[in-house]
């Protein structure tokens, strides 16, 4: 369906993508991952010509949108292409969103499009919202929407350029479960996200992108479970790692509770541990940081998530402190036996610069 061929781009600093050479056969989900700035999303926007690379070739369904005299709206046809931030227009209701691209572009009549814009609507959960406008719907429902009104130009393929990375965290789970069921159906489609659950369950291909090219490819089980070069290794053991600071000076720990919450969404968890999190803002890093003598100034947070969902480490490193955390005045007995409730070990150790806590949730 897609082949690329030798392709470079270069945006006047070098190459960001030097030499990719890529297929994707009809009916794959190929997922491509990789850092921030290794050229994911400019890969995507060079197959459907949003972008034009310095050489290569990029053929889709057997026509090379690179060569003279292509026509690249036919080509784009085929493709439909899902955003970040949704790109609704928000001076339009939801149904119009949907059928303006088959009425204007198709030439598909105004009651057939709204049968099936309807049609689709109901597919990714949004029955009975069409006179809804944009500016109405939550970020989740949007990006369904998103999906909707490029289903209904019938594409045989469809590129989704992280579609859930602008999303609240509450919200992932239903862009990914209409996402997977698109794919599960057969729709040919290149993926790009930084979510590894999602990628590791959608994908039949995993793209790795390091050091301008492909670095790593195969499937899912072979480069999440057992990835073969080492910045492959390095790069999937840092997407399951949070690593945070916090200070006295503004301490926030609303916020930081949110972000270990947002982060545990990505990978399984229990209840046991979200129950863990307001307990450990409340009862252990409130009295650190409020104590009347001796109260923490700083402190490193590291929480890595396992794949299997189970056993989490969470480490926080009390930089100055000179008593235990664990022990009076800052976690008395009962606290202490609670909080061990709540998860599966708790350890403090001392060290030079001061103290650290392991919980294994």
């Amino acid at each position: 369906m897609i082949q690329i061929k030798n392709l470079t781009k270069d945006y006047g600093n070098g190459p960001i993508l030097e030499n990719i050479d890529l297929e994707v056969k009809k009916g794959e989900s190929v997922v491509i991952i990789g850092g921030s700035g290794c050229g994911k999303s400019t890969l995507l926007r060079c197959i459907n010509h949003l972008v034009v690379p310095e050489k290569g070739e990029i053929w889709i369904d057997g026509e090379n949108i690179l060569a003279k005299g292509a026509d690249i709206d036919a080509i784009r046809r085929k493709m439909g292409m899902v955003y970040q931030h949704f790109n609704l227009f928000s001076n339009l209701n939801i149904l119009e969103n949907i059928i303006l691209a088959p009425m204007k572009v198709a030439g598909m009549n105004r009651t057939d499009a709204i049968a099936e814009a309807k049609r689709l609507l109901a597919r990714v959960g949004m029955a009975g919202r069409e006179t809804a406008m944009p500016g109405d719907l939550s970020g989740g429902q949007k990006q369904r929407v998103a999906i909707a009104r490029t289903l209904a130009m019938h594409p045989q393929v469809i590129l989704f350029d992280e579609p859930t990375s602008a999303l609240d965290p509450t919200m992932v789970d239903e862009v990914e479960s209409v996402v997977r069921s698109l794919v599960d159906e057969g729709m040919t489609s290149v993926l790009v996200t930084h979510e590894m659950r999602f990628a590791k369950k959608v994908a039949t291909t995993v793209v790795f992108l390091a050091e301008k090219g492909i670095y790593e490819q195969g499937p899912p089980s072979q480069v999440f479970d057992h990835p073969q070069k080492l910045l492959t290794q390095r790069f999937l053991y840092r997407s399951r790692m949070l690593e945070m600071e916090l200070d006295a000076a503004n301490l926030d720990l609303f916020g930081f509770g949110s972000a270990l919450r947002a982060f545990l969404q990505r990978y399984e968890y229990d209840g046991k541990q979200m129950k863990l999190i307001p307990f450990l803002c409340d009862e252990l890093l409130y009295p650190l940081f409020h104590a009347a003598e001796h109260p923490a100034q700083s402190c490193s947070v590291r929480l890595l998530c396992s794949e299997t969902g189970t056993r989490h480490i969470l480490q926080f490193g009390f930089r100055g402190l000179d008593g235990d955390p664990l022990c009076e005045p800052y976690l008395d007995e009962l606290n202490l036996r609670l909080l061990k409730g709540f998860s599966e070990s708790i350890e403090s150790i001392k060290h030079a610069d001061g103290w650290k806590v392991c919980i294994q949730m």
